[in-house]
């Protein structure tokens, strides 16, 4: 297994490149739900998912498709009990 920051380089070049992409495992990335599936960022809702990096670790992003940014809204190296 790589080492947390070889992770964390494919995991931004991931979300730079293809932050929707599912395909490499479509149970590792997905849409948050209920209160945390959108957030506010600069004034607007957006769509917030999380990324498994490791079995407990997780990167928490929201895309805004207008301006092509993606805000990682959280990093952690354990699993984030607001999830589930």
């Amino acid at each position: 297994m790589a080492a947390e920051p070889e992770l964390m380089t494919a995991e931004l070049e991931r979300l730079r490149t293809r932050p929707l992409d599912r395909s490499d495992n479509p149970r590792r990335t997905a849409q948050l739900k209920y209160d945390l599936a959108t957030r506010a960022i600069e004034g607007e809702q957006l769509p917030q998912w999380q990324r498994e990096i490791t079995a407990s670790g997780r990167i928490c992003y929201c895309i805004d498709a207008n301006v092509g940014i993606v805000w990682i809204t959280k990093v952690v190296l354990r699993h984030p009990r607001e999830t589930g």
